[in-house]
């Protein structure tokens, strides 16, 4: 067996981080990112923990040091009873700029790989037209939130094609993450947009050991939503083959009662 990889997580204090951490932890060695105000009681001893914001350019210089994979969740969603306009400001402000961040701190420290944490309201447009949403179909995003997202592919496809980093961009629909193991919601059979836990740490940990792929978009979710994500470019070329489904019967009468 070869050597444990090293894999810095950002945005591990969240509940996907910690959800991801859990379950990636018997896999690699952990360098988790904690933003200063939100520092977990319970963290593992195993783990190496960086409490910094993803803003502080030199901090995640000097925290992707020596490492083999970033995988990064980190995202400011802004201050309670913020306008449309306010949050939409946090998305250039401070989401935008620390994706670049991390995207040079992997060129400045030759880390091979990024797993990026993009959004399913990239293409959302397609979603609320009915439309199938596929990965190589033009970005058509909801909202800023989106549009930032979309932004952060394209940074990556530059850092992928320009620098030699392997950038894989996760579509992520819903995952609850930490705390819950189902849906939370009603689905329909095709319409669910549930990433489960168990399927988010398949599709990372994928996208980490499927070296040949250097750059690609895949859609986060889990079965049950053929209707609405193209799961098939990540079954092809991830091998990814999801675990859980949000439309089954069991989650239609929980949550239709």
């Amino acid at each position: 067996m070869g050597e444990r990889k090293k894999v810095f997580i950002t945005g591990a204090c969240g509940r996907v981080g910690t959800a991801l951490s859990e379950r990636l932890r018997s896999r690699y060695d952990l360098k988790l990112l904690y933003h200063p105000s939100r520092i977990p009681e319970d963290r593992n001893e195993a783990d190496e923990v960086v409490v910094s914001d993803m803003n502080d350019f030199d901090a995640m210089v000097e925290a992707a040091s020596g490492m083999d994979a970033i995988v990064h969740l980190a995202l400011s969603k802004g201050r309670e009873g913020d306008t449309p306009v306010q949050r939409s400001r946090v998305t250039v402000d401070e989401n935008i700029p620390g994706d670049f961040n991390i995207f040079q701190a992997a060129k400045i420290n030759s880390v091979p790989t990024i797993v990026y944490a993009s959004t399913n309201h990239v293409s959302g447009q397609y979603e609320k037209d009915g439309v199938l949403s596929r990965a190589d179909a033009p970005v058509r995003p909801d909202g800023v939130y989106g549009a930032g997202k979309a932004f952060g592919e394209a940074l990556g496809r530059f850092y992928s094609e320009g620098h030699g980093i392997r950038v894989l961009c996760l579509r992520i629909a819903n995952c609850p993450g930490a705390g819950t193991d189902d849906p939370g919601r009603l689905y329909e059979p095709g319409f669910s947009r549930w990433l489960s836990n168990r399927d988010a740490a398949q599709l990372v940990w994928r996208c980490i050991e499927t070296e040949e792929v250097k750059f690609g978009i895949f859609y986060g979710v889990s079965l049950g939503g053929e209707k609405k994500f193209d799961l098939s470019n990540a079954r092809q070329l991830l091998g990814y083959e999801p675990e859980d489904d949000g439309s089954l019967a069991e989650y239609r009468n929980k949550y239709s009662s």
